[in-house]
């Protein structure tokens, strides 16, 4: 199939329900440049605590922006007040439209002394906000290992490969998934996916090969009854499942060799192939969720996919709230 021919059967597949939000990443020839590419992805790594939507957004509206904050924050944090007529950002919050934020080079400290060297100020505080935005590797994958059932995911480190291919995703029902409802309740039940990763992986290449074999999944490359597959190359899916690890590692501080896969990718291709950025970007924001916090099961896919664990859930949390209220009739 034609490149050309596979654009438009991306886009015609998207098109049936695709928000507005999507529609600013849907025109993927604006990426098409390796090099303009690169710079982009480099760019949203630099907002590691902002979605990488709203990363996105920066970078359509402030280009050269390199600390955006909102105007509380820069007067809380960091002793700066918003000069006048600066021009905010403006980025998607949940439960409100828009947020306002502004680039550090609109702010000027509220109290300037005469020795103040306001570069080194600056970057100073870039640096500083930089390294509060990191935890530590084993924080993001005690979380993974937490999420991973709730995804429908059944997890294995005795991947015996070669020294290519260091892990792999399937579909996979035949494993028992230990899934932690809350504090007192577990469920066991089947899994959906199998992820196995190399028996010689640390902590870190483990992560960056489960990013990876996540990216496939939640870019929807794996054909299942949760979702119609996406007739895509293996050179399309590999590289989608590559930028989506590239983005996650970078962006939560954890170095791996993306960086270098990337790099020789884009030196010896001048165009990337065709990818829909904006399922690259749900897939990130779907897997640092999974990093960054121990889910609710509600908020994972085997909660709203399957039915039948939905039910499960649902009598769990209507006995817990039932056996509360008791409890508390009975303290009246």
């Amino acid at each position: 199939m034609s490149e050309e021919k596979q654009l438009e059967l991306f886009k015609d597949n998207r098109d049936k329900d695709i928000s507005s939000i999507d529609r600013l990443f849907r025109d993927v020839k604006r990426y098409r440049k390796s090099s303009e590419f690169k710079k982009k992805l480099d760019f949203y790594c630099g907002f590691p605590y902002l979605g990488v939507y709203n990363a996105a957004l920066v970078e359509q509206q402030r280009p050269g922006a390199r600390l955006v904050l909102t105007t509380k924050k820069w007067e809380e944090l960091y002793n700066r007040k918003i000069k006048p007529n600066a021009r905010p950002v403006i980025i998607l919050m949940p439960f409100y439209p828009v947020d306002f934020l502004f680039d550090i080079a609109d702010t000027r400290p509220i109290a300037k002394r005469v020795d103040d060297d306001e570069n080194e100020a600056i970057e100073a505080i870039i640096h500083l906000h930089r390294v509060e935005s990191t935890q530590d590797v084993s924080f993001y994958y005690d979380n993974m290992m937490k999420n991973l059932p709730k995804q429908g995911i059944y997890y294995s480190t005795e991947y015996i490969t070669g020294s290519e291919l260091q892990a792999e995703i399937r579909k996979d029902r035949t494993e028992k998934l230990h899934i932690q409802i809350n504090r007192d309740y577990r469920e066991e039940y089947s899994s959906y996916f199998a992820i196995n990763v190399s028996i010689r992986a640390n902590k870190t290449e483990q992560l960056a090969s489960l990013f990876h074999e996540l990216g496939h999944l939640f870019c929807q490359h794996i054909d299942c009854s949760w979702w119609e597959g996406r007739s895509y190359t293996k050179e399309t899916k590999e590289f989608e499942a590559e930028i989506v690890s590239y983005l996650v590692c970078q962006r939560l501080g954890i170095r791996t060799k993306s960086v270098e896969y990337l790099s020789n990718y884009m030196e010896e291709n001048e165009q990337i192939p065709p990818i829909l950025i904006d399922f690259v970007f749900q897939a990130v924001d779907a897997i640092e969720q999974m990093a960054k916090s121990n889910m609710d099961v509600t908020k994972c896919l085997l909660y709203k996919k399957d039915r039948f664990f939905k039910e499960k859930v649902d009598n769990i949390k209507q006995q817990i709230k039932e056996k509360k209220e008791k409890e508390k009739r009975k303290t009246l």
